[in-house]
C-alpha cells in the first residue's frame, strides 16, 4: 500500500490492526523493502562478533543510563561481552521484529523515512530507527514485563535501559518537540505506542554534558539501585535491573548466585541458606 494523504502516528496501531483484517493485496515495493532489510539483519546477526570488550565511548543511546553504569562503561574494568546462543537468538529476532513493524507500517498507509539516519547532539552521535509521518520513533521488541510499562505510561517511572534518555537526544538532535516508542509485546503480538513530550523528555544536551563531566573523574558514582530484601529470609539481593548488567561482579565481588525454578537470584547477603543450587562458581567463569 502506497502512503496515505493526511495520516497521523496517533492511528498507527487501530491502522496496523486493520491492515492485518483487511487481506488487501500486499505492495511489492514494500515487501521488497521488508526482505531486504530482514536479509540485511540476518548476516549482520550472524556474522557480527558480539563476544568484544564494550566501546569505550559515549552513546546515545547510553545518556539515560544511570550515572554508574556510564562511568563503568568508560573507566570501569576491561569486560568481555559474553552472550549465550539464546541470547543471541533474541538479538536475532529483536532486529526482525524492528523490520517487521517498519513494513507493516507502510502496509497500513504511513510513511516511513529517514530509516537509520545518524544524528548528533554535543559530539554524540546516534541513529535514529525511523521517522513515521515525520515523527521520530524509536522501536522496541518487549517481554510482557516490560510492554505494560509502555502501554501503561510508567517507563518513565522505571527505564532500566535509558529509552527516554536515548529518544530525548533524538529528539534534540532533530530540533523536534515529540517522540515516540512504538513497543510490540513479543508474547502477545500487541502493539503500544508512547508519546514522550516536554513533559516527559529529559534535557539531552544538559545530560550528556553532565556525563562528560562525570566520566573524567576518578570517583566511581553511587550504585545504581541498592540491594533489595528476597521475602522475609532476612537475605539480600541485587535489584532486578542489576541482573542484567556487564559489570554486576564488579560492583558485588562476593554475592552468590542460586537458581531457583523461576529463574536466578544474586544474593550480597544471606541471612537464611537456600535450599537450591549454589551455582556462583559457575556463573564467574
Amino acid at each position: 500500500m502506497e502512503p496515505r494523504e493526511n495520516m497521523h502516528i496517533s492511528t498507527l496501531i487501530s491502522d496496523i490492526y486493520d491492515r492485518m483484517e483487511s487481506h488487501e493485496k500486499v505492495s511489492e515495493e514494500n515487501l521488497e523493502a521488508f526482505l531486504q532489510g530482514l536479509s540485511e539483519v540476518v548476516v549482520k546477526q550472524l556474522e557480527e562478533k558480539r563476544n568484544t570488550p564494550h566501546e569505550k565511548n559515549i552513546r546515545m543511546s547510553s545518556i539515560g543510563k544511570p550515572d554508574r553504569k556510564i562511568w563503568m562503561e568508560i573507566n570501569g574494568p576491561e569486560v568481555e561481552r559474553s552472550y549465550s546462543p539464546a541470547t543471541l537468538i533474541k538479538f536475532l529476532y529483536g532486529s526482525i521484529i524492528e523490520e517487521l513493524v517498519i513494513f507493516l507500517a507502510k502496509e497500513a498507509g504511513h510513511s516511513v523515512q529517514e530509516l537509520q539516519k545518524q544524528c548528533e547532539l554535543e559530539g554524540i552521535k546516534g541513529h535514529i530507527d525511523c521517522k513515521i509521518d515525520d515523527d521520530i520513533v524509536d522501536i522496541k521488541s518487549a517481554s510482557d514485563f516490560a510492554f505494560r510499562k509502555f502501554k501503561t505510561g510508567t517507563l518513565e517511572s522505571d527505564d532500566p535501559f535509558g529509552y527516554i534518555g536515548q529518544i530525548s537526544a533524538y529528539v534534540e538532535a532533530e530540533g523536534k518537540d515529540t517522540g515516540y516508542l512504538l513497543a510490540l509485546n513479543k508474547v502477545t503480538g500487541e502493539l503500544a505506542l508512547l508519546e514522550l513530550d516536554d513533559f516527559s523528555l529529559i534535557n539531552a544536551t544538559n545530560r550528556i554534558k553532565h556525563i562528560k563531566e562525570l566520566v573524567k573523574s576518578n570517583e566511581m558514582p553511587d550504585f545504581c539501585y541498592s540491594p533489595q530484601p528476597d521475602g522475609k529470609s532476612g537475605n539480600m539481593k541485587i535489584a532486578r535491573d542489576c541482573t542484567y548488567c556487564t559489570y554486576k561482579w564488579t560492583c558485588f565481588p562476593d554475592m552468590r548466585v542460586f537458581k531457583y525454578s523461576d529463574g536466578l537470584r544474586y544474593f550480597t547477603t544471606i541471612e537464611k541458606e537456600p535450599k537450591v543450587q549454589d551455582i556462583t562458581d559457575s556463573m564467574r567463569e
